[in-house]
C-alpha cells in the first residue's frame, strides 16, 4: 500500500494528526516513512538517543529539562506511529500495547535516572546496608502497565518501593525514606506534567499502601506488614499484574535481589494456595462495584456512558478482565502456570489448564481486541483518554469506517461482542467453578436462621444425641476453637446445626457426626474452609457422605484438607481419570515453578507434585466410594498415578545431578526405573509403598556417582514430609544385594546377579517386576533379561522345596494369633495364590510361553488352564476366590482396618478353593 494513502486514512479519522500535520509538515513526511516498518522495543529506544543528541552528559544521564522535551517528542513518534500503522491494520493489538508499553518503561527508568542522580549530588547516593553497595528504587508498574497492556490514551499507575532503610552517602546525609519520597516527588512532573509540548504519561501513585493518605515510597519491609496486616481483596486484584520496571540509577548496584524479594511478597499475596473463600464475598462485592459504580459516576457526568462506555459498560473491557483474573486469583495459587500477567496469555493458559472452556475463551479473546481496538480508535481521534462511543450518526459512521466495516456490521459485530461478554461475566464465578449460577446475585451459604443444635440433634441422631453432644461441648471448647477470632466461632457455632443434620441423612448419623466433629476441629484455624463449608451447602452434604462411608477417607480429608475445595465440583470428580491430561498440566504447572532468576523452584515443585497426587488419589476415592470404579480398575489407575509420578521425578531431578561443568542442555539419563510388588503387578492400592530397583546402562566412576545420586535424589523428592506430605514411601531392598548394595546398579550387574546369583525368591519376585518409566533401552533390556530368567530351566521338584521354605517364612513372618482369617498371609489366602502363579510361572514358561507376560494373577491362572497345567474349573474358582480376597481387603482398608482379616466361618468355599489348588500344584 503506498505510504501516503497510508496517511491518509489515519488523517481522515484523527483531528489530531491533521493539526499536527498542518503545523508540521516535515513530520508527515517523517511519519510516512516510519509507519513503513513495526514499532519494536528497540526501534523505540533508537528514536530515544537520537532525540537526545548531545543533550546526555556524563554516563548517559539526560538532564531533567532536556529529558522533559525528549520524552514528550517520543511519546508524539510512537502516538502517530501507532496510529497509522492501527488505523491500516498494519499493526496488531499487541504490536500496540507493547509498543506503549515499551514507551512507559523507557520514560520512566530515564526520569527516575536523570532524577535520582540530581538527587545524589547534593545528598550522596543511597546505600543498602547489607551490602554496602548503592541501593536502587524498586519501580512497579500495575494495571495495564504491568500487564504490557498499555492503550495508545493510558494512565500509568505505579508503586514506588525501596530495599532497606538507611542513609545516602554523601555530606548532606538524609534517610532512605526522604530520599526516595523525594525522587518520587520529582519524577511525577517529568512524566505528567503539561507543557508546550504534551504530556508523556498521566501518572497514578494511588495504588500504594495507604493510598494518597501514605508516604510516597515504602520500604519493603513496610509494604509486607501492610499486605499481611492490612491487605485487601481489591489489592490483591492490582497487584495481580504487579511488575517492577528495570530502572538502575547508580553504577556498582545489583537490584535483582530485592526484584526477587518483591516477587516474594507479591505472589503469595496474589496466589494463595488455600483458596480463601471467605474472599468470595469481597470479590463479588468487587463485580458488583465494577457492575454499578461507574454507572453511578457516568450518570453524574453526563446521563449517557451507561450505553456508550465500552471500557466500564456492560459487556465492556473491564468485565472481560474480571472473568479472567478471577480465576487466576482462585486457582492460581496451585496452578502456577496460571500466574500470568497479560490477560491474552492468561487466558491461553487458562484453557490449557482446563479451568476456562476453549469457546469462552476464544469469545472472550475476539471480543477483548475488538473492543481494545475500538478503544484505540476512540483515544486516536483527539488524542485524548476516553472510552465512549460516539453519541451521534455521524461519529458513528465514521468510527466503522476507520474500523474498515460498514455500519452495519459494524453495530451487529460490537453488540455481539458486548452481549457475549455480559453474560459471560454474570456467569463468572460459576466459570470459575465456585457454583453460582447465572442471575443468583451471588447469594449463597447458610443464610437462613437455623433451628437450635438441641433440636437437631434431638431429631437427627435420637439415641445417640447425648453422646454428640458431650462431643459437641467438648469442641467447643477445645484450645483450637477458643483461640479462634469472634468471627470464625461464630461460623462453627452457625455450622453445627447444619452439620448434624447432613449426618442425619446418612447410614450412621452418630458416626458419620462424630468424624465432621473431628474434621471441623481439625481445620477450624484455616477459616478459609470453615467459609467453604458455610459458603457451599452441598459441599458440607458431600463431606458427609465421603465420612460416612469410610473412616480412613475421613483420614485422608483431615490430612490433606485441600482436596475440599475439589468437593465443589463434584461432577468433574466423578468423571474418568484422563492420565495425558494431567501429565500435560502438570508439567506446564512444573515449568511455572520458577524463582526469578529462571532456575526451577524446587520445594514448590515438590510440594506441587504432592498437592497433584492427593487430588487425582481423591478422585479416585470418590469414585471408589459411588461404585464407579472395581478394585481391579482403581488398582490401574493408582498404578497409573504412580507411573506418572515416577516419570516426572526423573524429568525433574535429573538437572539438579548432573557434573558441575556440565554443558546444557543436559542429555536423557540412560536411567529406568523397575517395579516389584504391587506396582510392578499393577494392583497398587491408596497406602501402598512402591518396591524399586533403580538400573542405568554407564560405564566409568563419573557415570556411577551421578546415577547413584539420582537414585539417591529421587528417593529423596518422592519420600520426603514436606508441607504438603508425601509422595510415595520407597522401599529399594530388592536390589542386588538389598540395603547392603548401591542405590542404582548398572544393567550388566544386575543381569550378572539375576543369572548367577539370585536366590528362588528374588527369581518369583521377578515374575511380578516391569520395567515403569525412563530409558526405553533400559526397559527392553530388562524384558530381555527377566524373560531369560523365566525361561531357566528348574527341576520342580527342587523348585516346589524352595517354594515351600518362602511361604513358611512368611507365615512365620506374618503370626496370626487370632481366630480370625487373614486374607493376605494365612493358608489358603492371596499369598497361597501367588505363589502358585509365580510357581507356574517360573517352571513351565519355557514350554508355555504365553506365561511370560506379567499379566496378573487372575489372567494367568486363566492362562496355565488353557495351558493343561491346572483344571479350568479349579483355576476359575481360585482366581474367583483371590478377586473376592482382594475386594473384601479393599473394603476392610477403607473402614481403617490395620488387619485385612474376617471372621474365620467367612469365605469358606474360597480358600478351600485356592487351598485344593495348592496342594496339587504344591502340596505340603
Amino acid at each position: 500500500m503506498p505510504s501516503a494513502i497510508i496517511l491518509e486514512r489515519a488523517l481522515r479519522w484523527s483531528g489530531a494528526l491533521r493539526r499536527k500535520t498542518d503545523a508540521h509538515t516535515s513530520f508527515g513526511t517523517w511519519l510516512e516513512a516510519a509507519a513503513a516498518q513495526p514499532l519494536t522495543r528497540q526501534g523505540i529506544a533508537g528514536w530515544f538517543h537520537e532525540l537526545c543528541g548531545t543533550a546526555a552528559g556524563p554516563g548517559g544521564v539526560v538532564p531533567v529539562a532536556d529529558l522533559k522535551r525528549v520524552l514528550r517528542k517520543l511519546r508524539e513518534r510512537v502516538f502517530y506511529c501507532a496510529m497509522v500503522r492501527d488505523l491500516n491494520a498494519a499493526a496488531d493489538l499487541q504490536e500496540v500495547v507493547g509498543a506503549m508499553t515499551a514507551l512507559a518503561d523507557l520514560a520512566i527508568a530515564q526520569a527516575y535516572r536523570s532524577v535520582a542522580a540530581g538527587l545524589a549530588e547534593t545528598h550522596g547516593v543511597p546505600i543498602d546496608p547489607s551490602t554496602g553497595r548503592p541501593q536502587e528504587m524498586i519501580i512497579v508498574g500495575m494495571g495495564k502497565l504491568g500487564g504490557k497492556e498499555l492503550n495508545v490514551s493510558s494512565d500509568i499507575d505505579l508503586i514506588m518501593l525501596y530495599g532497606e532503610e538507611g542513609e545516602t552517602a554523601g555530606r548532606r546525609k538524609i534517610s532512605h525514606h526522604e530520599f526516595y519520597g523525594r525522587v518520587t516527588q520529582r519524577m511525577m512532573p517529568v512524566l505528567s506534567e503539561i507543557d508546550a509540548d504534551g504530556q508523556v504519561f498521566r501518572t497514578d501513585l494511588r495504588l500504594r499502601p495507604d493510598g494518597d493518605a501514605g508516604p510516597p515510597a515504602w520500604s519493603l519491609e513496610a509494604l509486607e506488614n501492610y499486605l499481611v496486616v492490612q491487605g485487601r481483596e481489591w489489592e490483591r486484584y492490582a497487584w495481580l499484574k504487579g511488575r517492577v520496571i528495570p530502572c538502575r540509577a547508580f553504577d556498582g548496584s545489583d537490584p535483582s535481589a530485592q526484584w526477587a524479594q518483591l516477587e516474594s511478597l507479591r505472589t503469595p499475596f496474589v496466589y494463595r494456595k488455600y483458596f480463601d473463600f471467605d474472599a468470595l464475598a469481597a470479590l463479588r462485592g468487587l463485580r458488583e462495584r465494577i457492575r454499578q459504580d461507574w454507572q453511578r459516576r457516568a450518570l453524574a457526568r453526563t446521563g449517557i456512558d451507561t450505553v456508550h462506555n465500552i471500557k466500564l459498560g456492560d459487556g465492556g473491557i473491564r468485565e472481560i478482565e474480571f472473568v479472567v483474573q478471577l480465576n487466576q486469583l482462585i486457582r492460581g495459587g496451585r496452578m502456577p502456570s496460571l500466574q500470568q500477567r497479560g490477560l491474552l496469555a492468561a487466558m491461553e493458559k487458562q484453557v490449557a489448564a482446563g479451568v476456562l472452556a476453549a469457546d469462552v475463551a476464544a469469545g472472550l479473546g475476539s471480543a477483548y481486541r475488538y473492543l481494545r481496538r475500538v478503544e484505540h480508535l476512540l483515544q486516536y481521534r483527539e488524542d485524548e483518554q476516553t472510552h465512549l462511543l460516539p453519541s451521534d450518526e455521524r461519529g458513528c459512521d465514521a468510527l466503522a469506517d476507520a474500523m474498515g466495516m460498514a455500519r452495519g456490521d459494524f453495530d451487529r459485530a460490537l453488540a455481539d461482542h458486548r452481549a457475549f461478554v455480559a453474560r459471560t461475566f454474570r456467569d463468572a464465578f460459576r466459570i470459575a467453578g465456585m457454583g453460582e449460577a447465572e442471575g443468583d446475585g451471588g447469594r449463597h451459604g447458610l443464610e437462613a436462621p437455623c433451628p437450635s443444635l438441641a433440636e437437631h440433634l434431638r431429631t437427627h441422631l435420637g439415641d445417640g444425641a447425648e453422646d454428640i453432644q458431650r462431643q459437641v461441648d467438648a469442641l467447643l471448647d477445645s484450645h483450637r476453637i477458643r483461640s479462634l477470632p469472634p468471627s470464625s466461632r461464630k461460623r462453627v457455632e452457625k455450622l453445627l446445626p447444619a452439620l448434624i443434620a447432613m449426618a442425619g441423612k446418612t447410614g450412621q448419623p452418630a458416626t458419620t457426626a462424630t468424624r465432621l466433629l473431628e474434621l471441623i476441629e481439625h481445620i477450624a484455624q484455616r477459616s478459609a474452609y470453615l467459609a467453604l463449608l458455610a459458603e457451599y451447602p452441598e459441599t458440607l452434604a458431600r463431606v458427609a457422605r465421603i465420612v460416612s462411608a469410610s473412616p480412613w477417607a475421613s483420614e485422608y480429608l483431615r490430612r490433606y484438607p485441600l482436596l475440599l475445595d475439589s468437593l465443589i465440583e463434584w461432577h468433574s470428580l466423578l468423571e474418568p481419570t484422563d492420565f495425558t491430561q494431567i501429565s500435560a498440566q502438570m508439567r506446564r504447572e512444573l515449568d511455572a515453578c520458577a524463582l526469578p532468576d529462571g532456575s526451577p523452584d524446587v520445594e514448590q515443585q515438590m510440594n506441587l507434585m504432592r498437592d497433584i497426587q492427593h487430588q487425582v488419589t481423591f478422585q479416585l476415592l470418590a469414585q471408589d466410594l459411588e461404585g464407579v470404579l472395581t478394585v481391579e480398575q482403581l488398582a490401574d489407575q493408582l498404578s497409573a498415578l504412580a507411573d506418572m509420578m515416577l516419570g516426572e521425578t526423573i524429568r525433574r531431578v535429573w538437572p539438579l545431578v548432573q557434573p558441575r561443568g556440565h554443558a546444557a542442555p543436559f542429555p536423557e539419563p540412560r536411567f529406568g526405573i523397575i517395579a516389584y510388588g504391587r506396582l510392578g503387578g499393577k494392583e497398587l492400592g491408596y497406602a501402598s509403598d512402591l518396591d524399586l530397583v533403580f538400573l542405568y546402562d554407564g560405564s566409568g566412576d563419573e557415570a556411577g556417582e551421578t546415577y547413584v545420586k539420582l537414585g539417591r535424589r529421587m528417593v529423596s523428592w518422592l519420600s520426603t514430609m514436606t508441607s504438603s506430605g508425601r509422595l510415595y514411601e520407597i522401599d529399594l531392598r530388592l536390589r542386588p544385594d538389598g540395603e547392603a548394595g548401591l542405590i542404582a546398579i548398572p544393567v550388566d550387574a544386575f543381569e550378572e546377579y539375576q543369572t548367577k546369583q539370585a536366590w528362588a525368591w528374588e527369581h518369583q519376585a521377578i515374575t511380578r517386576a516391569r520395567f515403569v518409566v525412563g530409558d526405553p533401552a533400559i526397559g527392553k533390556r530388562f524384558d530381555a533379561i527377566r524373560e531369560r530368567i523365566l525361561l531357566q530351566p528348574r527341576d520342580p521338584e527342587a523348585f516346589k522345596n524352595e517354594v515351600r521354605g518362602m511361604r513358611d517364612k512368611i507365615s512365620a513372618g506374618h503370626p496370626n494369633r487370632t481366630p480370625d482369617f487373614d486374607l493376605k498371609h494365612d493358608r489358603g489366602g492371596m499369598v497361597d495364590v501367588e505363589f502358585i502363579t509365580q510357581y507356574l510361572v517360573l517352571c513351565h514358561a519355557r514350554r508355555h510361553p504365553v506365561l511370560l507376560g506379567n499379566l496378573g494373577n487372575i489372567a494367568l491362572l486363566r492362562l496355565a488352564a488353557e495351558a493343561g497345567l491346572i483344571p479350568a474349573d479349579l483355576a476359575e474358582q481360585a482366581a474367583d476366590a483371590y478377586r473376592e480376597f482382594r475386594r473384601q481387603q479393599h473394603a476392610l482398608r477403607l473402614q481403617g482396618a490395620e488387619k485385612a482379616r474376617l471372621p474365620s466361618d467367612r469365605l469358606t468355599q474360597e480358600r478351600a478353593a485356592v487351598m485344593a489348588l495348592w496342594n496339587l500344584v504344591i502340596g505340603d
